[in-house]
């Protein structure tokens, strides 16, 4: 819904994969301390292959492929060096020179099925990664309690202005039981120095005992991917897009809209990176039983954000964001919604006696503040709400293409009007299944 790199010879020559001197991460000084020591033994074995991870670590890809290559001259059957140097290769885009590696790879004598599996999901991530066209799809079913239920999505996230916002203030202060479905399809394609993205969501929901809250919706968004370069001097990823959706509630025509946006990103460093995004959208609302007056909500929607990611450690990503949302309503005047949004993202990758792996877990908290600037005039005065969200998502990966996932929110809105008070403790658990 709206629901965000030379390479060494046989004379062991090895200056070219010194880090570059404006580095000065803990990654990049222990790659620059090995890569001294280096310079003092550089035909030691254990010593190249530190360093060479290292490299990877402070982000210099060349320097790490240059350290590998040179491994391999000390010691052509160093297990698993291949493999990775594939894997830096496709990284930096040079897919015949990942794919002769990978060959190589699969041609060593006595080469085990663990290896090879790995050597063949590398082909496919190859594969995937230099088609002028990808298609990737993912799909969550699941079952959810609420305290308060609402018609709001299970999971999603909330945007100022954006659906999932607008659906969370439908609620009947009773709890209840939903079953729910959401799928998303991705399929990229290229056109010139255009990547041309296209995406389709779908949620459907039906809740145990009051169909009012039996929830439908599908949205489609669709625009180019391009970079912003000024002098070649790289700006910023961008993406213009044209958005729309439908939205029904309780069996009923509740929701559709209109409009387009552009999202810009730019990395900072290689662990800091920085994201915006301005969207417009025209809704159009239709009555229902849980919202009799939602005709007056028709409206023009300006939503702006804006977003940092840093990763704190390795596997470990913080993430802030904060949208604001102007809206501009026919009938009753307008609105404006502030929401900002911290969490923290930890891969831990479990030993493999486990057979099961890896485990994400995401703690979230949101603050969100609603203002209406003129006054209901069923109540004399303007509503305004404050909310706090806070819980935590734990995915934990049982195949290739299958996670089990669990979800604990809890909900506390404040406010004015006594009838808009909820809280809400949300409990869901889902299986994730990824193309």
């Amino acid at each position: 819904m709206s629901l965000a790199f030379g390479m060494a010879l046989p004379g062991y020559a090895i200056a070219a994969d010194q880090p570059a001197p404006f580095q000065n991460t803990p990654e990049a000084r222990e790659a620059d301390e090995l890569f001294q020591q280096l310079l003092k033994d550089p035909k030691n074995v254990d010593l190249t292959f530190r360093y060479a991870q290292a490299a990877i670590k402070s982000g210099n890809i060349e320097g790490a492929i240059s350290s590998l290559e040179r491994l391999l001259l000390l010691d052509r059957n160093f297990p698993g060096v291949k493999i990775q140097l594939a894997e830096l290769y496709a990284d930096l885009k040079s897919y015949n020179m990942a794919k002769t590696y990978l060959a190589q790879a699969r041609a060593e004598p006595g080469v085990s099925a663990e290896t090879l599996s790995r050597i063949q999901k590398v082909e496919d991530q190859i594969e995937r990664a230099s088609s002028k066209s990808n298609i990737a799809a993912n799909l969550l079913v699941g079952l959810r309690y609420q305290s308060e239920a609402s018609a709001e999505p299970a999971g999603s996230d909330i945007i100022a202005g954006g659906v999932p916002q607008t659906l969370s203030t439908i609620f009947i202060h009773k709890p209840g039981w939903d079953s729910f479905a959401t799928g998303n399809l991705q399929y990229v394609t290229e056109i010139g120095d255009l990547k041309l993205e296209s995406n389709a969501i779908a949620y459907a929901s039906k809740a145990l005992g009051n169909s009012n809250l039996d929830l439908g919706a599908v949205e489609v968004n669709i625009g180019p991917r391009f970079d912003i370069d000024v002098s070649d001097v790289h700006l910023a990823a961008a993406r213009a897009y044209g958005v729309a959706n439908e939205v029904v509630l309780g069996e009923r025509q509740f929701l559709h809209s209109a409009g387009g946006g552009l999202s810009l990103a730019r990395p900072l460093t290689k662990d800091f990176s920085v994201s915006s995004f301005y969207e417009f959208r025209r809704e159009w609302f239709d009555n229902v039983v849980l919202s009799p007056a939602a005709s007056l909500l028709n409206a023009d929607v300006h939503s702006f954000g804006s977003g940092m990611s840093y990763r704190v450690i390795e596997n470990g990503d913080l993430n802030f964001q904060v949208s604001y949302a102007l809206t501009d309503n026919v009938n009753l005047g307008s609105n404006r919604g502030l929401v900002f949004h911290l969490s923290y993202s930890q891969l831990f990758t479990l030993p493999p006696e486990y057979g099961v792996g890896p485990l994400n877990v995401t703690p979230t908290v949101y603050r969100i503040y609603n203002r209406d600037h003129s006054p209901d005039p069923t109540l004399g005065y303007a509503p305004r709400t404050n909310e706090w969200r806070y819980g935590v998502t734990a995915q934990l990966g049982l195949t290739d293409n299958i996670a089990a996932s669990f979800n604990l929110l809890r909900q506390k809105t404040t406010s004015n009007v006594p009838a808009n008070k909820t809280d809400d403790t949300q409990v869901i658990l889902g299986l994730t299944l990824s193309y």
